[in-house]
């Protein structure tokens, strides 16, 4: 018997993770009960009636005669029915909580602001490579959720690369990682949190949950994470030398753990931008690490890594400018470090809809890098206002990103298009894989046949 056995489930949010942490919990004996707020598409319903599951649209009380409450990730803790659920004592958990507790395998898990998805990646390659059965999952997109690796019934001997989001942080209690990571930390998802302190909170959560033999590896150049010192705690750094972790210099990566010295020469790394071989250095440390110091990985390996798609991901070259899908680049600090990386002869598209952040950082980036920018979504009359306000002046509207990358191409300066949005996509797009996808099927349109 496990302990979810004949237990009453509710479950609010039925997207991937909804539904595959309905599937292991219905297959492990437990009641479930599904809450959504949309009405269900084809697919859903099928879950639903393949599985036996009762379900409701719209959250009623139905939902708090549950025993326990699983919370999807893209659902908000601060709804009416979580606040009364709360009120009432009733547990409530996320997915990536009740998935890890069917897991016996080491785990690798990676959140921060910006990074992490890329960092997952890179440490899931690295495995592959030093010999490791590897699987990858969690909040990363497109991929897995921590649930479906459960339903696949991983060996024990592989090791889970795990990308966890602030908000599936928010409601873990027994999840215990070997290793924790955080790539990060800068204003985000201030639409969703009271503070930038309440973010910060909720991050850190994750090295309060690393096994007490595990290790923790955070980035030493970010103010916020610098002191969190701790036990068996290493760092990384692409500004200064460090004795603890991993550092970059003249080009090459150096590792120190314990009296242990490991260089990489990065040349033959192909990814775009110092972030990423900062994020590199995670993945190689953690690699290190989790297999017990024995590493096989040497630089010229290092050519074989692959990006993620909508992170800086080059898509094609069109009346001889290099054109970028940065997609996922949904931040202040995300924007500015993937427009410094691609230098400053370039056209950069940005906007969306404003996640109450301090837009500053995105104005001075423009300024100091963008020889043209071109405007789109709900930010383009705030964000027109404050470069105006700053002498910038050489920008442009446009109504639609087909629009926008039309203008792009026609602008006769610049040999980069870079779309690195800035802002969330929810005002045009289902979200940033809808934004990226959408972008790359207008350039193709506009590329000359062969």
């Amino acid at each position: 018997m496990n302990e979810f056995e004949n237990k009453k489930i509710g479950i609010v949010g039925f997207g991937r993770s909804g539904q595959n942490v309905a599937k292991i919990l219905k297959a492990r004996g437990a009641e479930v009960f599904v809450s959504e707020n949309k009405n269900m598409n084809k697919d859903q319903l099928k879950i639903i009636a393949d599985y036996n599951l009762d379900y409701e649209i719209g959250h009623s009380d139905k939902l708090l005669s549950n025993e326990i409450i699983v919370i999807s990730p893209g659902v908000d803790n601060n709804i009416d029915i979580i606040k009364k659920a709360k009120l009432l004592k009733i547990p409530i958990f996320s997915e990536i909580e009740i998935a890890s507790r069917f897991l016996k395998n080491k785990i690798i898990a990676i959140t921060g602001t910006n990074g992490k998805s890329t960092t997952a990646f890179l440490t899931y390659q690295l495995l592959k490579m030093n010999g490791k059965k590897a699987y990858l999952g969690g909040n990363i997109s497109p991929g897995k959720s921590l649930s479906e690796i459960v339903i696949e019934n991983p060996p024990k001997e592989a090791i889970i690369v795990v990308e966890i989001s602030s908000f599936q942080l928010e409601n873990i209690s027994k999840f215990s990682p070997n290793i924790g990571m955080i790539t990060s930390i800068s204003d985000d998802h201030l639409d969703r949190y009271n503070s930038f302190q309440e973010y910060l909170n909720t991050k850190v959560k994750l090295l309060k949950s690393v096994k007490k033999d595990g290790y923790k590896i955070l980035n030493y150049d970010n103010q916020f994470l610098k002191g969190q010192l701790d036990n068996n705690t290493f760092f990384v750094s692409i500004k200064e030398e460090i004795e603890n972790g991993g550092y970059l210099k003249d080009d090459k990566i150096f590792l120190k753990i314990y009296g242990n010295e490991l260089i990489y020469d990065t040349q033959k790394f192909n990814l775009v931008g110092i972030h990423n071989k900062q994020n590199l250095i995670f993945a190689l440390l953690s690699t290190f690490l989790i297999s017990e110091k024995e590493i096989k990985i040497k630089s010229e390996d290092l050519s074989q890594l692959k990006g993620m798609e909508h992170r800086l991901e080059f898509v094609g070259e069109i009346k001889n400018k290099k054109i970028y899908n940065n997609s996922m680049c949904t931040n202040p600090e995300a924007f500015k470090v993937s427009v410094e990386s691609l230098g400053q002869e370039q056209i950069v598209i940005v906007g969306g809809r404003n996640k109450n952040f301090d837009i500053e950082t995105i104005v001075e980036t423009i300024k100091d890098y963008a020889q043209s920018v071109v405007i789109i979504g709900e930010v383009k009359d705030l964000l027109k206002e404050k470069l105006l306000q700053k002498g910038y002046n050489k920008f442009y509207l446009a109504n639609s990103l087909d629009e926008a990358i039309k203008i792009s191409l026609e602008i006769p300066e610049g040999k980069i298009v870079n779309f690195s949005p800035g802002f969330s996509s929810f005002d045009m797009f289902k979200d940033f894989v809808d934004r990226g996808n959408k972008f790359k099927e207008i350039v193709k349109k506009y590329e000359r046949p062969i």
